[in-house]
């Protein structure tokens, strides 16, 4: 059946406002204009399922442009083990289910881009990376455009950006600056429900435990990496 991963992008729930996009979109200008190099600036944004990332990098990106910044959001949804791949693991029904965890992506091939964009290793002007498909519930190739004569700032936006295990550790490394969305885990795992209702397959009673099974599990790994964050902001997905 269909995976019940992030199978739906959160909708913002009345009109989207924001809290501290716009100071740190200060905070990155004042960088971008100490780096001098000729490199795209790379920020992180990271947070538990349900935090709300998707509405704070739109925020985030439009404070960046009227300050004459360009961005190109990169997120790491694209790297998502395809269901074909998943399916040839051994244990495949449980990781299946669990699809979202951190060893069900690709982080080498994440690092890899994201190598590719910040340090030309490759001598690319257009990089094209992948997006994530929710109709199908997999990735999807090409779906975002890294265009070095045009784009200042790269915004990365995931869960694991900060994990330190399952091979995720150095994408730290290739950020100039992270941000880690402070959530309440309850608030999240509930916003995760509600989100995951109109997956078609599922009974009610499946959603909510999967989201206490799964959802939960992975928000605790996300907390568990907010130590390595530049900085920490509150989301608006607090008690």
């Amino acid at each position: 059946g269909l995976s019940m991963d992030e199978a739906l992008p959160l909708e913002p729930i009345g009109p989207i406002v924001g809290t501290w996009e716009k100071e740190m979109a200060q905070q990155i200008k004042k960088k971008v204009d100490e780096n001098r190099s000729r490199r795209p600036f790379m920020v992180g944004l990271v947070g538990m399922p349900g935090s709300g990332k998707s509405a704070s990098v739109f925020l985030l990106a439009n404070e960046l442009e009227q300050m004459g910044l360009m961005s190109m959001t990169m997120p790491h949804d694209g790297y998502h083990y395809t269901l074909d791949y998943l399916k040839s693991f051994v244990h495949s029904d449980d990781v299946i289910y669990r699809r979202g965890a951190p060893d069900t992506f690709d982080p080498h091939s994440l690092y890899r881009d994201m190598d590719r964009i910040r340090n030309n290793t490759l001598h690319e002007d257009l990089i094209k990376v992948p997006g994530f498909d929710h109709a199908r519930g997999d990735p999807e190739p090409d779906q975002h455009i890294f265009d070095r004569h045009h784009h200042d700032v790269v915004i990365c936006e995931g869960l694991y950006l900060l994990h330190n295990e399952d091979g995720w550790s150095e994408i730290k490394s290739l950020l100039d600056f992270s941000i880690f969305m402070e959530s309440d885990v309850d608030v999240c795992v509930e916003r995760v429900k509600l989100r995951n209702q109109c997956i078609p397959g599922y009974t009610h009673e499946e959603i909510q435990e999967r989201a206490e099974k799964v959802d939960r599990v992975n928000a605790m790994t996300v907390l568990r990496s907010k130590e390595r964050a530049d900085v920490v902001v509150e989301s608006t997905a607090k008690k």
